[in-house]
């Protein structure tokens, strides 16, 4: 396969299967008798983007859907990851760029020998129609990334890029960025690492201007990002620190077997699949009730299991944004900083990282290992802890992710919360404070210092100016978390009802806690997988 062509969508409307066989029927008339593949990433489309496109899904067109927007970097990485050709270029939906364009980007990296090469607004021979504004704006932020990052490059941000296949397997894994820089960090990686031969070239650009403004949020998000990004090339070195989790893939794509519902194979972007009743593929994905999994789950798994010492894989769990108004509360609470605490990290996509005891009803593992630990009766969501007790690795990574509705308000989520702060707290004597969760410690943070406030405004005198001031910064805390839940799922109601589920949710938290830390014994229940504690590094 010569090239791979990504396409990240979200809401594409009604003419977006037209738009996907205008883009690929331009992209091969520019290449004779060449292999030319299609990924098309639904970033978590609600307007029914993914069923027209799976519907029309035929050879040479592959599509990823996933249940939660989680933004067009991300989007774009898990399309790459999944890409099979040589080359990966990377085109918007919209047709704003014309992809006919794409030919002759590859050959002119091809010829050259280049790593990228990326169109640019501000190349001499580029059409572009652009507001005064944008183009100052533009400007600017290129200056300062050729101060921040040394970038010879004019131009980061065009949606329009052909890299080759080692930038693919050995930068775009390392990438965290998941919505406004994920040029400049694709670029600033491969630039560190090596990959900076960089070729400009002209585009045409139709830009549709929305009227969004140099003010945006989108403009501060793009910042907010560059920062983040500055922090951890120069100062963290985390980039550096992340290659040695990836081995590349292995020389085979290895047969899996589904351990679940049947149905969930059509939804996954993976060519060797095994179903039959009893577990026959080299690796075993198991996929809890009621789960439903992102399209690249397990493509997203696999390359893992080129290091030997890698038995399992693990996943984020989102919820989906439509369900119950019980449920929706419940997840943006779990989602919320205020709320989720140390399980926010199962609830929300992070980082890549070696784990221990986190939660995993839905694993990719290996054939030998799930067989040895049905053997001995281990439950799914137990595996992880099993397979740390025996040495063995488990790989969590934010790059594919599993929808699942969890506990609903109220009794089923404060129980699953009293259940999991008693967990934590367990582990927490056991080991001495080791275990302590920094996402733990600043999710109570706000409440403890209300529990400061309140017991000052009752002192009295002095203390009760500060004790009200404790209790109104909480206060707006509070606020704040219902506002943005409002925003994620959509919905008034849901942002009305978290901040009081949020003070439910800590007091719950704070009881549990204790009584694991003491070592209170609870009366007996039935374990929830998704109140298990995940790892600290979470």
């Amino acid at each position: 396969m010569l090239l791979t062509v990504v396409v990240p969508v979200y809401n594409g409307g009604d003419e977006i299967v037209d738009n996907v066989e205008l883009i690929r029927s331009r992209v091969a008339a520019g290449l004779e008798d060449v292999d030319v593949e299609v990924v098309v990433v639904s970033d978590g489309s609600i307007d029914g983007t993914a069923e027209r496109l799976l519907e029309q899904r035929a050879a040479g067109l592959r599509v990823i859907h996933y249940d939660r927007n989680l933004g067009k970097g991300y989007a774009v990485k898990a399309g790459t990851l999944a890409a099979n050709g040589d080359w990966v270029a990377l085109v918007d939906a919209d047709l704003d760029l014309d992809p006919a364009s794409i030919p002759l980007f590859l050959a002119t990296a091809r010829d050259e020998q280049l790593d990228f090469a990326i169109g640019s607004k501000r190349h001499p021979d580029s059409a572009v129609q652009y507001p005064a504004s944008r183009r100052l704006a533009s400007w600017c932020y290129q200056q300062l990334n050729r101060v921040l990052f040394r970038l010879d490059v004019r131009d980061t941000q065009v949606g329009l890029k052909v890299f080759s296949r080692r930038v693919a397997d050995e930068v775009v894994p390392l990438l965290l960025v998941k919505r406004f820089a994920f040029d400049l960090e694709l670029l600033a990686v491969a630039s560190s690492l090596g990959y900076d031969r960089i070729r400009e070239l002209p585009i045409r650009l139709d830009y549709r201007f929305s009227g969004s403004g140099v003010g945006s949020l989108a403009v501060l998000g793009a910042l907010w990002d560059t920062g983040a990004i500055f922090y951890r090339l120069r100062l963290l070195r985390t980039y550096e620190r992340k290659r040695r989790l990836f081995r590349g893939s292995p020389p085979e794509l290895p047969v899996v077997s589904l351990v679940g519902d049947p149905a969930a194979a059509a939804l996954l972007d993976y060519p060797r699949f095994d179903v039959s009743p009893t577990p026959a593929g080299e690796l075993v994905a198991v996929l809890a009730p009621g789960s439903r999994p992102a399209g690249n789950w397990v493509s997203a798994a696999v390359p893992f299991f080129a290091d030997s010492d890698v038995a399992a894989v693990v996943v984020p769990v989102v919820a989906s944004l439509e369900g119950s108004l019980r449920r929706r509360v419940a997840a943006a609470v779990l989602e919320s900083r205020l709320g989720g605490g140390s399980r926010r990290s199962v609830y929300f996509p992070g980082n890549v990282r070696v784990v221990g005891d986190h939660a995993a009803a839905d694993i990719v593992v290996r054939r030998s290992a799930y067989a040895e630990a049905v053997g001995e009766g281990v439950e799914p969501e137990s595996l992880v802890p099993w397979l740390a007790a025996r040495g063995h690795r488990t790989v969590y990574t934010p790059d594919a992710s599993i929808s699942a509705a969890p506990p609903p308000l109220v009794g089923p989520h404060l129980s699953a919360t009293l259940r999991h702060a008693r967990a934590r707290g367990a582990a927490a004597r056991g080991s001495r404070g080791a275990s302590l969760s920094l996402a733990s410690a600043l999710s109570l943070a706000p409440l403890g210092a209300a529990i400061v406030g309140a017991v000052f405004v009752a002192v009295g005198g002095t203390l009760r100016t500060i004790g009200l001031v404790l209790l109104l910064a909480y206060v707006a805390a509070l606020a704040a978390s219902g506002i943005h839940a409002a925003a994620r799922f959509g919905s008034a109601l849901v942002g009305l009802a978290e901040p009081l589920a949020v003070v439910a949710t800590q007091a719950a938290y704070l009881v549990g806690f204790v009584r694991g830390l003491t070592g209170a014994r609870d009366p007996a229940s039935a374990p929830d997988p998704r109140a298990v504690p995940p790892s600290r590094t979470g």
